[in-house]
């Protein structure tokens, strides 16, 4: 809104476009619309594309699941910055294409760019989707050793993601137990995500109470707490569940899809 009002008055210079279309990449509905809109407003004005521009309009549009304009606007930008090939990369691991992803990753470096924290997860999210526990494992090693690049809980969740999704529930509950710090969210949040994929009712009531207890008032766990119990037919405890999230008054999100 601000931004509408801001163009009558006065010319955004490429920190307000950046800004606004981060905005757009962030909307949770009708963000890919109003991205094109300030992307039509980019080349009416023929702004330079420049890396960061460039990137945050792949990003939004990434996002959106527009994989092919994002695709074109990464081949528009000319120096192509590590941002780019990680918005690139993450894209495309996020939208069912992470066999392309792990091609472009290969082209990154053999383009002399050197990747980052970011780059890594969007690998391990790329692996992950495509069940490669092997290569990921290896890559995530290989990578941190040769960039010097030192591990978050973030990568650490990406890497039980990938052992959890190959259905390796096992070797997931031991790498959590081997990690030298206290599981946190976004460990046992990817945990919990395999043990629903994967129908572990057991283990996921456990991981769901763990994660409840970090996070109380989000409404993910809940949700997958009570889909693991209705899973196993105690419908009982699945609409208890329920009826907790809405005591505590934590609403879910609505789940929403983009068409093109």
């Amino acid at each position: 809104m601000l931004f509408r009002e801001m163009i009558v008055v006065v010319t955004p210079n490429e920190a307000t476009l950046v800004s606004v279309l981060s905005s757009c990449a962030k909307l949770d509905r009708g963000g890919v619309y109003l991205g094109k809109q300030i992307h039509c407003y980019v080349m009416r004005k023929e702004f330079i594309v420049t890396a960061t521009l460039g990137t945050a309009l792949l990003d939004m549009y990434g996002k959106g699941g527009d994989l092919e304009m994002a695709l074109i606007i990464f081949d528009q930008i000319f120096d192509k910055k590590v941002c780019a090939w990680n918005a690139i990369l993450s894209a495309l691991a996020s939208n069912g294409r992470p066999e392309e992803a792990l091609e472009m990753f290969e082209m990154m470096k053999s383009r002399n760019v050197e990747p980052n924290g970011i780059t890594l997860l969007a690998v391990l999210t790329a692996c992950a989707r495509s069940k490669l526990v092997e290569l990921g494992i290896q890559l995530f090693s290989s990578v941190c050793s040769e960039y010097k690049i030192t591990p978050t809980s973030e990568h650490y969740g990406c890497l039980v993601d990938l052992i959890g999704r190959a259905g390796l529930l096992v070797d997931a509950v031991n790498f959590v137990k081997s990690l030298p710090f206290e599981p946190d969210a976004s460990v046992l949040g990817a945990l919990l995500g395999a043990c629903k994929i994967h129908q572990d009712v057991e283990l996921g009531n456990e991981v769901g109470e763990q994660l409840i207890g970090l996070q109380p008032e989000h409404c993910g766990q809940y949700v997958a707490l009570s889909t693991l119990k209705a899973l196993s037919n105690n419908w009982t405890e699945a609409e208890q569940m329920r009826k907790v999230m809405v005591e505590a008054g934590i609403q879910k999100i609505p789940a929403y899809s983009v068409l093109s």
